[in-house]
């Protein structure tokens, strides 16, 4: 094997360089899909030690993975070939740009000469024109960089620079005769440099003294964290914060876990006119919220009908800082975690009193009555029982997001979802590459039988690199959440039904590499859930049978406020 950061010729090239930042950024593993103008750059990876390739069943699932994985560990790569392969990508990588997800995606190119003499060659559109595809990420907000002879390494500074400090993905070209360009083994030094924090920025005196002043004098504040403070590592912080001031907080459905709701002020997890009479109380009894890297979406607010006064609200995005309804600060996201640092050294004369219980009493396992069908009801409170902390819970657009809405996390458990962007298929491809990205931590997938088919070629990838994902597939016979929106009935929410464990077996798995039950009562399923809770980790899939219009009530109080217009 060739030494690591040393190219197959032997020389120390461009490729190699980027391989040594992403290792240095604690990628371990790169996804993608081969195609002939990025196969020069698939064998650096191979020449590796440190790095593996980790094939994909197409680019769509590539850039689904790549975001998981991301979202463990901060960083995530990964490669497609021009035009067809980046265009398969591209809803995937759209995702990432909409949720902030730092992910890398490297585009194998023409050569620098055929895109000079306009040729008409494959995966182009045939015009001479080969920045299109390029312009197209542009348009949707992700910035672009070309590898040239001249500003090779420059090129792949700034795209990590990007990503490291604002946490938005990038899109980095490389010509396939650009592979192999000789680049000085001396710029490994700048590496660390690239993974430093930008220089704080001085928080502007007006607006840091009004937080102060909000954080000393707040006779009932509230505090809703959003999944910024994720992207940013900003977690711990303002938990720790939060634990000293005792102040209460809530959070959404995009932000579930990133500070762990077993702490005793946790209230619940807000969504607007859908939340329980206590919390909406909460949430309108405030003096001041403090809205700390929240995405007002229509998902995460229930159709809009969050109770945030503007004139009591604090509101700090890594775009914005606004104060009581009035923008004071437009600013680049790199600086978002200086302003967060800032609120977290404001402190109370003495912490706000508390009477919750330290920690929650974990939610009673449901008492199933015998060959009584499976419910979404039944099913929410079975899986409140079987989460445990430190677990990962994935769940899919549609039922499963509204299934996990009202369950209290057990400590450090957390979701992962995808409210904003909403693209089915998605959860099981994160799943998996948060998974491989921290196999250490158990993760849960709650996803319908609609959005498996998606992308359930992925289950290939699960058995060749033996991960072990509990997978609950809710086998309500096509798309429930569409069915509710609209027509009931209607042939077109109907999708195929699918022999599950033959599949597993037609995709490698063997007896003793995977578990798979078929769930139709009460008693199976708390039987199921029971088993796993000691068991040895394998890929399981539990196919849990629910009727068509079984759907969370959450669910359906969401769709009358988003459609009440129509």
């Amino acid at each position: 094997m060739v030494k690591v950061g040393q190219g197959p010729m032997g020389l120390y090239t461009i490729s190699d360089y980027l391989l040594d930042v992403l290792h240095y950024g604690q990628i371990r593993e790169v996804f993608g899909v081969p195609g002939d103008y990025n196969l020069r750059f698939l064998d650096h990876i191979l020449t590796r030690s440190d790095l593996e390739w980790c094939g994909n069943g197409n680019e769509l699932n590539a850039a689904y993975l790549a975001n998981g994985y991301a979202r463990q560990l901060g960083l995530a790569a990964f490669v497609t070939t021009y035009g067809v392969g980046e265009l398969s990508a591209i809803n995937g990588f759209a995702g990432s740009q909409t949720e902030g997800v730092p992910v890398l995606e490297i585009v194998g190119l023409p050569t620098t000469a055929t895109q000079q003499q306009q040729k008409r060659v494959h995966h182009s559109l045939g015009d001479g024109q080969f920045d299109h595809f390029q312009t197209m990420h542009q348009e949707l907000g992700i910035m672009t960089e070309v590898v040239s002879s001249n500003h090779a390494v420059a090129a792949v500074n700034r795209v990590i620079r990007k990503l490291v400090t604002t946490k938005q993905p990038a899109y980095l070209g490389l010509p396939s005769d650009l592979t192999e360009l000789p680049v000085h083994p001396t710029f490994k030094q700048l590496i660390p440099t690239l993974f430093t924090a930008p220089n704080a920025t001085p928080v502007p005196t007006v607006p840091f003294q009004l937080m102060q002043q909000a954080v000393y004098q707040a006779e009932h504040p509230l505090v809703v964290i959003g999944q910024a403070l994720a992207q940013f590592h900003l977690g711990a912080a303002v938990q720790a914060w939060l634990a000293a001031q005792g102040f209460p907080f809530v959070d959404l459905i995009e932000s579930k876990g990133v500070v762990t709701e077993s702490m005793s002020q946790f209230k619940g997890t807000y969504h607007g006119k859908i939340a329980n009479a206590a919390l909406q109380a909460q949430v309108e009894q405030a003096d001041v919220v403090f809205l700390l890297g929240s995405s007002l979406s229509d998902v995460n607010t229930a159709g809009f009908t969050h109770q945030f006064d503007p004139e009591h609200t604090i509101t700090m995005t890594p775009g914005v800082i606004s104060i009581y309804g009035e923008t004071l600060v437009e600013q680049s996201p790199e600086h978002f975690p200086t302003w967060i640092q800032q609120l977290c050294q404001c402190q109370r004369a003495t912490p706000m009193p508390s009477s919750a219980p330290t920690v929650p009493v974990r939610p009673a396992e449901p008492v199933p009555q015998p060959q009584q069908p499976v419910t979404q009801a039944f099913y929410q409170a079975a899986l409140a029982h079987f989460v445990q902390p430190n677990d990962v819970v994935i769940t899919e657009q549609g039922t499963s997001q509204f299934t996990v809405e009202d369950l209290r996390l057990p400590t450090d458990a957390e979701v992962i979802t995808q409210p904003l962007w909403a693209s089915i298929g998605y959860a099981f491809p994160a799943a998996l590459g948060s998974l491989l990205a921290n196999p250490n931590r158990r993760h849960l997938l709650s996803i319908g039988d609609g959005s498996f088919l998606l992308t359930l070629q992925e289950l290939g990838f699960a058995i060749q690199h033996q991960l072990t994902p509990i997978i609950l597939l809710l086998d309500n016979q096509g798309y429930t959440i569409e069915r509710v929106i609209h027509g009931e009935q209607a042939r077109y929410h109907d999708v195929p039904q699918l022999n599950y464990q033959h599949l597993l077996m037609a995709f490698g798995a063997t007896p003793e590499t995977y578990r798979f039950a078929k769930i139709t009562t009460e008693t199976e399923l708390i039987t199921q859930f029971r088993n796993l809770q000691h068991a040895t980790p394998k890929l399981t899939l539990l196919q849990i049978r629910l009727q068509k219009l079984d759907a969370p009530k959450t669910l359906r109080k969401f769709i009358n406020l988003l459609y009440d217009d129509e």
